[in-house]
């Protein structure tokens, strides 16, 4: 495979930021046709696998990358790892999707080894209105007290979570969730600028109001 530069211009700068090297084991979480698997593989050597909740696209992986190691998995339940497996966990344009992304915080904290990283590129809310954030954390506590079951996300509506709405996440909110979970924040970049937009992002970027963060943050050595 041909790896095109300003694609994984990201990629590597989230590598490069988590000291991530070769023979590091690495879990790319919301892996879809397995491209940055493959990336970490065989560019980076890496130990590398990926997970997806679509089998579409874990067909899709290995058709495309046979060598790799994918399969089907759900980011809010990592049972099938055990505790401080991996040096690094990926979750790019996959974490404001997931139905529950404190439960797959959580579970990516425990599948770290000490001293991991958790690398999240995703979309963010530049300019929030408090207003609206006081009424997503109103619904997102009423949500919380609704029970959660495995594959809820294949078939229930996305739920509220106080630092995610409307496809973005609220930059404080997202942080103390995360530092609430364990993890000490390294960094956070915008990186709007550096990335092509999707379609749905593109369009919301289009007004200044919502861009793309690189952020990571790092599971205590002690």
């Amino acid at each position: 495979m041909t790896y095109e530069k300003d694609i994984f211009d990201i990629t590597e700068r989230g590598l490069e930021l988590a000291s991530l090297e070769a023979g590091d084991r690495v879990l790319d979480i919301g892996c879809g046709a397995g491209d940055d698997v493959a990336y970490f593989s065989e560019k980076k050597g890496l130990k590398a696998e990926g997970i997806d909740i679509s089998l579409a696209a874990i067909s899709e992986a290995r058709e495309k990358h046979p060598d790799i190691a994918v399969k089907f998995g759900d980011g809010e339940f990592l049972d099938d790892y055990s505790s401080f497996t991996f040096d690094g966990v990926f979750m790019q344009d996959v974490l404001r999707l997931i139905n529950l992304p404190d439960e797959a915080l959580h579970e990516a904290y425990c599948v770290l080894k000490k001293g991991g990283k958790l690398v999240i590129v995703d979309e963010y809310h530049k300019d929030p209105d408090p207003k609206k954030m006081k009424a997503v954390a109103i619904e997102a506590q009423r949500q919380s007290k609704i029970p959660h079951k495995e594959g809820d996300c294949e078939t229930d509506p996305v739920r509220f979570v106080d630092f995610r709405f409307d496809g973005a996440f609220y930059e404080g909110p997202l942080k103390r969730q995360l530092e609430e979970t364990g993890y000490v924040i390294k960094i956070f970049e915008d990186v709007t600028d550096a990335v092509e937009a999707g379609p749905q992002g593109g369009d919301r970027r289009e007004d200044g109001k919502t861009g793309r963060f690189l952020l990571v943050a790092e599971k205590p050595k002690a």
